[in-house]
């Protein structure tokens, strides 16, 4: 789990040429927008409902709308756009997210872009790439010390909160920065939020009314919390209090936000997958048993961030359990 918060190193990724890998990858990724659309034309299901969704904000409808207001101007733009063009636009946006987050934290860009769950969120035009690549570039501008764009990005990732702020308050709280400079992080995205509610007043009062009218799909959700409630915050306790290195806390807290959190949509897992975890992204293809099994398939998938959990903490912890012995035995 080699994640690094170096800039040159983070730099040297981002210039790396394409591997064979990353080419069949990108190529498999956005035929697969290609075959989308003509599903569309010839079968009368509709496909990439939750883009749908974000569209009709362009227009006042919110009615399925949980994220934060600051981004519907995009969804404006995107509007003027006949359907089928804004929907494949948005798709590659969606999937240059997650190619520059993989490079950015050192995952394995193939196994994230051919994952079930990137090609998922492709289908119903999913906004997780784009939180993905946000939080990248949260990463990108605090290790290059560019608070502007830090902010930017966490700006991004943070219209998903579940997702985006608990990603970024990660970023902020293991970087190596100041508290005062972690404050001028926020400046930018604390203005355009305040700027949100200018033009768009009390809609978090409006975002929390549509969750408890039109609660989100739960049938995807994999967190524990679902199962154990409350019991599940406990995952938090250990990637804070033992000795972690740097790397190894960083991915432990966000598995723990996948098994920790109210609720985690399975697609929400391209974060994970963009982090150095290496085959583990592999066992996010167990999503296809959906087709079999239905939700049941979907919602064991938190057997993924356990697994990534589980070995994120081990070394460090049996290192820390063997000194913490050796020390009574000498006391």
């Amino acid at each position: 789990m080699n994640l690094t918060f170096d800039a040159a190193l983070m730099d040297a990724r981002l210039r790396a040429r394409l591997t064979l890998g990353e080419v069949f990858a990108l190529a498999l990724a956005l035929s697969m927008v290609g075959i989308f659309l003509w599903q569309q034309s010839v079968v009368p299901y509709e496909p990439y409902f939750d883009y749908r969704n974000y569209l009709k904000t362009a227009y006042g409808d919110f009615s399925y709308y949980y994220y934060g207001y600051w981004l519907v101007p995009l969804f404006k733009l995107l509007a003027y756009l006949p359907l089928p063009i804004s929907y494949a636009l948005w798709c590659v946006i969606n999937i240059l997210g997650v190619f520059f987050a993989a490079r950015i934290f050192g995952g394995n860009v193939m196994l994230a872009l051919l994952s079930y769950q990137l090609f998922y969120s492709l289908f119903q035009g999913q906004i997780v790439g784009v939180i993905v690549g946000g939080l990248a570039l949260g990463g990108w501008g605090l290790a290059h010390r560019r608070w502007t764009v830090a902010g930017l990005g966490l700006l991004v990732a943070g219209t998903k909160y579940q997702l985006g702020i608990t990603g970024g308050l990660i970023l902020l709280d293991l970087a190596e920065i100041s508290w005062r400079e972690r404050l001028r992080v926020l400046i930018m995205p604390t203005a355009i939020v305040i700027l949100s509610l200018v033009v768009y007043p009390l809609w978090p009062l409006q975002a929390l009314a549509t969750l408890q009218s039109n609660p989100p799909q739960n049938e995807g959700s994999i967190t524990l919390w679902r199962w154990i409630g409350p019991a599940a915050l406990v995952f938090w306790l250990p990637p804070l209090m033992l000795p972690l290195s740097r790397a190894r806390r960083f991915i432990a807290l966000a598995a723990a936000s996948a098994l920790a959190l109210p609720y985690f949509q399975q697609t929400d897992l391209l974060f994970l997958f963009t982090l150095p975890v290496g085959w583990i992204a592999l066992l996010g293809n167990l999503g296809y048993f959906f087709v079999i099994y239905q939700s049941v398939a979907l919602q064991a998938l938190a057997i993924v961030p356990l697994v990534v959990y589980v070995l994120a903490l081990g070394p460090d912890t049996v290192k820390w359990l063997t000194q913490l012995r050796y020390s009574l035995r000498r006391a």
